[in-house]
């Protein structure tokens, strides 16, 4: 059957749909793994962020069940196709509600096949067409429902799926082969520096206190739709997974800034989270944006610091630090315990040097990610075919002859 014969289906009618539950309702030292939006790396294409929760701190988005091999989907900014595939170790999982859960009807249709066409460039173009808001794009679950995939027979869906999983993993290596810059920026640090939380270099010390004005942030009202209707990031401490951060599930309001206890975070700041398994997960402010009260955050002082070498110092020894903690059910920092953290005070022109080495580093990431966006440009042109019906076996450019 060519594709001139696929019929195309409604999302909706392959799928099935995933089971609800309400944290809050069970005890609340009860712990769950949950899947939010910035547990996805969006360009991978991988749940590499999920977290431990406890019943009692559920946010008010962890609503959806999920299983094995389900296809979540992100309803927020389609444009950055926040999609991934549900691994065998959180089967069972807790998914935010601002993911669509996509688990296909096996008799008829391949998980497989689904999820490369939720990454599909037609898929993408048609949710960014469908989105709503000017500042926080969103489409709904019902809009991804209604969506029409092309489908062939269920042997061709398969086949569609084992050829584009190749081309896949060649593009996972080429993105394997940033990780050693991770850790080339790590091992740089300790080689000047040493163990920042044990001070091996016997530096000079400073307490985070000195470096800035800690602050905490906190939640506006839940019973205010529209603070929570804004375009202002709003960050919770699990969303703390990379050096810098731009996007969070949550937006917030300038009247929420300015008519609660919600506070404004300067671009550049350095956040710490401060409770349970988020403590003193570190990041830096992006852009301008807002965070919850499980966050503290500062505004280093130049003249005493370089932000990059106080998060990377953090960043480092935060098993160590960490050990500050108090609480029974759940351990936790407070503003007071952030001041008191104690970190080795190279000379601000080490700490300089070091920065700019880091920003070298970045660089030959962007090379390579340069690189890789040629994978990228191949592998749109095999989905293209692929989902045209126009896919042959010598289509696939890594594809060993006999």
């Amino acid at each position: 059957m060519m594709k001139d014969e696929w019929e195309t289906v409604a999302l909706g009618d392959l799928v099935e749909p995933a089971k609800t539950w309400n944290p809050t309702r069970s005890p609340s030292d009860e712990v769950f793994d949950y899947i939010d939006l910035s547990a996805v790396d969006q360009d991978a294409k991988l749940i590499t962020g999920a977290r431990e929760v406890s019943c009692g701190e559920a946010p008010s988005r962890a609503r959806q069940l999920v299983a094995r091999g389900d296809v979540l989907v992100s309803t927020v900014r389609p444009n950055l196709n926040g999609v991934a595939r549900v691994p065998d170790q959180l089967d069972g999982a807790t998914a935010s509600t601002g993911f669509c859960v996509l688990r296909a009807r096996e008799s008829k249709f391949d998980g497989g096949y689904l999820f490369h066409w939720v990454k599909s460039p037609a898929f993408v173009a048609d949710m960014v067409n469908k989105a709503t808001g000017a500042s926080y794009p969103a489409v709904s679950d019902r809009i991804i429902f209604d969506a029409r995939i092309p489908l062939p027979p269920l042997a061709e869906q398969r086949r569609v799926a084992e050829v584009l999983d190749r081309e896949e993993a060649v593009r996972a290596k080429r993105r394997a082969a940033l990780a050693p810059h991770d850790s080339l920026t790590q091992s740089l640090f300790l080689d000047l520096f040493g163990d920042p939380a044990r001070n091996t270099k016997r530096l000079p010390t400073i307490s985070l206190g000195n470096l800035g004005g800690w602050s905490s942030g906190g939640t506006p009202p839940r019973s205010r739709e529209d603070y929570f209707d804004g375009s202002i990031p709003w960050f919770s401490s699990g969303e703390l997974n990379t050096m810098f951060v731009h996007e969070s599930e949550e937006h917030v309001s300038t009247e929420a800034l300015h008519e609660t206890t919600e506070k404004a975070v300067p671009e550049g700041a350095l956040m710490l989270g401060m409770y349970d398994t988020a403590a003193l997960k570190a990041s830096i402010a992006g852009v301008e944006c807002s965070c919850n009260q499980a966050i503290a955050f500062a505004t280093i002082d130049p003249a005493l610091a370089e932000t990059v070498f106080v998060y990377f110092a953090i960043a480092i020894g935060r098993e160590h630090f960490r050990r500050l903690q108090r609480g029974v059910r759940q351990k936790h920092l407070n503003l007071s315990m952030v001041r008191e953290i104690s970190i080795p005070r190279p000379s601000l022109k080490q700490q300089q040097e070091f920065a700019r080495h880091v920003t070298a580093i970045e660089k030959v990431k962007v090379s390579h990610r340069a690189s890789l966006g040629e994978l990228d440009a191949l592998f749109t042109s095999l989905q293209h075919r692929a989902f045209r019906g126009e896919l042959i076996i010598q289509d696939s450019p890594h594809k060993k002859s006999s």
